[in-house]
Order: structure tokens, then C-alpha cells, then sequence
């Protein structure tokens, strides 16, 4: 079983009808807002910033139910939709604004509802290591992790710094940042320096390359889906076609078939009653010779 179904955060299930996903994806762009909106709520009652309006926490309350009486409606599996979304389920029937839970039980329900972030990092962490698994990414995050650690300790050795400072500037150079609040002064790090600047840049670039080539591959993929659709439908199309001509032309040649049948009959009686009339103009004519 998946790990978002297990949560209770799964979603419309990806075997239910075209529609019903796309209303499922819909509805996820608005959950994500509410879900925003709580976490700010969250965030500014730990900061005692937090403006109390009821009519906030009803419209997000609304927001996740209208996603779970909608998405019920138009899910053919039900019973599936419930199971693989009972959190769901459960944070509506907790966090309906009638309740009164009280201020410290209800900054528990809030972030209850929190909890619905794992569909979407779920979603995320397979695009993540779909980019790890590209060309060897993900060995060259962890062969760069290693040379920004030997950079650093190599910078705090040169200048004199604590690792963590060198590896604090050997991060922020080779990503380009630069804060410049610890720089080289001595001429060695200044020469170091120069090569991590121009190893941050090939670095990066395959970072941008390796991300881009990802983003590129899945719209490419997304196409060519669609093509395949296209083409499947096409061909489903032409053949459905295709048996009505074999139908219309099954149609004509019997229509045909009984066309000829009924004139080779009534051919057969013309010929039978010329036959007859030639035999009486024959007997009427030797009577007339007698």
C-alpha cells in the first residue's frame, strides 16, 4: 500500500475516471492554500500575532470538506476514496467550527491539519529522486558534499578560520551566493578562492542542466502520452469505422444478392412463358395448315 493511503492523505486514486482526477487535482491547489493559511495561523500564535477570526477557521473547514463531499461524489470507488483518505475524514469531523475545543486543544486540531503536507511531499520526494536517479545526479551531490567539506577544511587551514567557517565559505562560493562576510585575505585563499569560483559555476550548471533536463523530459513525456492517446483513440475510431463500412457493405452485397436472385426468377418465368407462347403459336399455326 502506498504511503500517503496508509496516512490517510492519498487523494483520488489514480484508477478512477479522467474527470474525477482532474477535480481531485483542482481541489489539491485549494487544499494546499488552506493549508498555507493554517500554517501562518500556527506560526502567529507562537509569535502571539495571531488575529482571532472565526470566520477564517470556517472557511477553511469549508475548504476541506467541500474537497471531501466533491471528490465523493464523483469517485466511482467510494469505499477506496474513504480508506485511502480516513484523515481526511477525521479532520473534518474534528475541526467543524461548532466544536469548542478550548485555545490549547485547538491549536492541536490546527496542526492537525497539517498533516495533509505529505500528499504533497510525497508527490515531490518521487519528482526528487527522479532527478537523483538522472545521470548519476545524486552521486554528484554526494561527491560535491564531499569536496565542499575538503574545501572548507582546506580555507580554514589557509586563513586560519574554524572549519565550520571554511565550510561555510566554500558553501556559499561554490553556489555562487557570496555573502562576503568571510572572505580570503591571505594570498593562498585568494588562489583558492579563484578555483572554487569557477568550480561553483561548472557545478551549478550541472545542477540547472540536470533539473531542466527533468523538467524538458517530463513535459516530453507529457506529449508524448498524449500522442499515444491520440493515436489509440484514432485507431479505436477508424476501426469502430471500419466495421460500420464492412456492415454497409454487407448490407449492399445481400441487397444485391436478392436483387440478381429476383431477376434470375424473373427472367426464368419470362423465358417459361415465351416458351409456352411459341409452342401455342406453333400448335395454332399447324392447325391452320390442316
Amino acid at each position: 500500500m502506498r504511503l500517503n493511503a496508509l496516512l490517510g492523505v492519498a487523494g483520488v486514486n489514480y484508477l478512477e475516471s479522467e474527470k474525477a482526477q482532474k477535480i481531485g487535482r483542482m481541489f489539491e491547489f485549494i487544499v494546499l492554500i488552506a493549508l498555507l493559511v493554517v500554517f501562518a495561523q500556527v506560526f502567529m500564535l507562537f509569535s502571539e500575532e495571531l488575529i482571532h477570526s472565526h470566520w477564517i477557521n470556517s472557511l477553511i473547514w469549508l475548504v476541506f470538506f467541500a474537497e471531501l463531499v466533491v471528490n465523493l461524489f464523483f469517485v466511482k470507488n467510494k469505499v477506496r476514496y474513504l480508506k485511502e483518505n480516513w484523515l481526511n475524514v477525521a479532520i473534518v469531523l474534528v475541526a467543524f467550527p461548532g466544536f469548542n475545543w478550548g485555545s490549547d486543544w485547538a491549536l492541536i486540531v490546527r496542526s492537525l491539519r497539517l498533516l495533509l503536507f505529505v500528499r504533497f511531499f510525497t508527490s515531490f520526494f518521487k519528482d526528487f529522486i527522479s532527478i537523483l536517479n538522472r545521470n548519476r545526479f545524486g552521486q554528484i551531490l554526494v561527491a560535491s558534499a564531499f569536496i565542499i567539506l575538503g574545501a572548507g577544511a582546506l580555507f580554514a587551514f589557509l586563513e586560519d578560520k574554524t572549519f565550520w567557517d571554511g565550510v561555510w565559505y566554500s558553501l556559499v562560493t561554490i553556489t555562487t551566493v557570496g555573502y562576503g562576510d568571510i572572505v580570503p585575505v591571505s594570498e593562498y585563499g585568494r588562489i583558492f578562492g579563484v578555483f572554487l569560483i569557477l568550480f561553483g559555476v561548472v557545478f551549478f550548471s550541472l545542477v540547472t542542466a540536470n533539473i531542466s533536463a527533468f523538467l524538458i523530459g517530463s513535459e516530453q513525456r507529457k506529449l508524448e502520452r498524449d500522442i499515444l492517446d491520440y493515436m489509440k483513440a484514432t485507431e479505436k475510431r477508424l476501426a469502430n469505422q471500419q466495421l460500420v463500412n464492412d456492415e454497409h457493405v454487407e448490407r449492399i452485397i445481400m441487397h444485391m444478392s436478392n436483387e440478381i436472385r429476383s431477376l434470375k426468377t424473373e427472367m426464368k418465368k419470362l423465358q417459361a412463358e415465351s416458351i409456352t407462347k411459341l409452342r401455342q403459336e406453333n400448335l395454332e399455326r399447324h392447325k391452320d395448315d390442316h
